[in-house]
C-alpha cells in the first residue's frame, strides 16, 4: 500500500517510526511549515519534519493542505491511504476522497467519548480510569468515523496529562501499525460510533485552570493533573500568582477549616482545605519564576499561620 502520512508536533513521531520500523514507511509525510515561538520569535523546526529526514523519508510542509494546488499534487501520488495523527486541520470532503481508501486517523480517546482538541485533559479532569486510543476512518464530521480498532490503557491516580500523552502517542504507533496489518490481511472491518455515547473535549483554556478550593480535593487533583504542563493549574497566594505542578489528596481526613486555608506547611507538602478532603502541594512555581518543592516554597516566602490561598 502507498501512504501518505499528515502529522504536527510530537503526538504522530512515536506512529512514524512504528511505521517505518515494521516495514510500513508512507511515500510522503506532511507537516506544518516551521513557524516562530516563544517571547523571541524565534522560528523553530517541526519536530515531525526533523524525525522524516531522520528516516529519510520525503516530507513536505505546504502552508495549507486543502489548497487545490497540493491537493493536486497529492492525487498525483495516488496513494491507497492518508494517515493522519494530530494534524490540527478540517480536512474536506474533496480530500477525504483523493486515497483510494480514504483516511485513518489515530484519535487519543476510546471514542465516541472525548471527541475534538484536548482528549487526553478531558480523560483526566473527568476521572475516568481508563483511556485509550482509536484508529478511525475520517469522515467530515469531526471524530465522528467509523472505528478500525481501539487500545485501552489505565490512567495512573496520579498522571499527569503530558505523562499520559507521551504513552498514548506510543500506543498510537501501534495502533497505526495493526490497522495497515487488517488492511493487508483484506477488506477491514469498521464498526460505527453511537452518538448516544459522544462527549466533546474541546481546547482548555487558561482561565479554567484557576483552582477553585471550595471543590472537593480529589477534583482539584484531577484538575492540576490535566492542565499539567499545559495550560496549567493556577492559584493566589496574596498578591502572587502561581502554577500548581503537583499535588495528592491529603491522607489526614480530618483536615477541615475555610477551603483555601493553610493546614500546615513544610517538607511534607502545603496541606489546603478544600471543600471536601485536603489537598497537598508537592511542587509549584511562582508566575515568572523557577519551579520549586513546597518546602523550598515555605522557606522563601514565610507562610504566616491561617494563610490562604484562592
Amino acid at each position: 500500500m502507498k501512504t501518505v502520512f499528515f502529522g504536527t508536533d510530537d503526538f504522530p513521531i512515536p506512529a512514524l517510526k512504528a511505521l517505518a520500523a515494521k516495514g510500513f514507511s508512507p511515500a510522503l509525510v506532511v507537516t506544518k511549515p516551521d513557524a516562530p515561538r516563544g517571547r523571541g520569535r524565534k522560528i523553530y523546526p517541526q519536530k515531525v519534519r526533523l524525525a522524516a529526514e531522520e528516516l529519510g523519508i520525503p516530507c513536505e510542509q505546504p502552508p495549507d493542505v486543502l489548497d487545490p494546488g497540493f491537493k493536486e499534487r497529492l492525487a498525483a501520488l495516488r496513494p491507497d491511504l492518508c494517515l493522519v495523527v494530530s494534524f490540527g486541520r478540517i480536512l474536506d470532503a474533496e480530500f477525504l476522497a483523493i486515497p483510494a481508501l480514504g483516511c485513518l486517523n489515530v484519535h487519543g480517546s476510546l471514542l465516541p467519548r472525548w471527541r475534538g482538541a484536548a482528549p487526553v485533559q478531558h480523560a483526566i479532569l473527568a476521572g475516568d480510569p481508563k483511556t485509550g486510543v482509536t484508529v478511525m476512518k475520517i469522515e467530515p464530521k469531526l471524530d465522528a468515523g467509523p472505528m478500525l480498532l481501539k487500545k485501552e490503557t489505565e490512567i495512573g491516580e496520579d498522571e499527569t496529562a503530558g505523562e499520559l500523552f507521551a504513552r498514548l502517542a506510543e500506543l498510537g504507533g501501534e495502533a497505526l501499525v495493526e490497522a495497515l496489518e487488517l488492511y493487508e490481511g483484506g477488506e477491514p472491518g469498521f464498526e460505527e460510533q453511537d452518538e448516544a455515547l459522544a462527549t466533546r473535549a474541546p481546547k482548555l483554556t487558561k482561565e479554567e485552570g484557576f483552582i477553585r478550593w471550595d471543590r472537593p480535593a480529589k477534583e482539584i487533583h484531577n484538575l492540576v493533573r490535566a492542565f499539567t504542563p499545559t495550560p496549567a493549574a493556577r492559584t493566589r497566594f496574596g498578591p502572587r500568582k502561581l502554577i500548581i505542578l503537583e499535588g495528592r489528596v491529603g491522607e489526614d481526613p480530618f483536615g477541615f477549616g475555610e477551603p483555601g486555608r493553610v493546614l500546615t506547611a513544610g517538607e511534607e507538602g502545603i496541606r489546603i482545605c478544600t471543600g471536601d478532603g485536603v489537598y497537598r502541594i508537592l511542587k509549584l512555581k511562582p508566575e515568572n519564576g523557577r519551579k520549586m518543592t513546597a518546602g523550598e516554597f515555605e522557606r522563601g516566602y514565610r507562610i504566616p499561620p491561617e494563610a490562604r490561598f484562592g
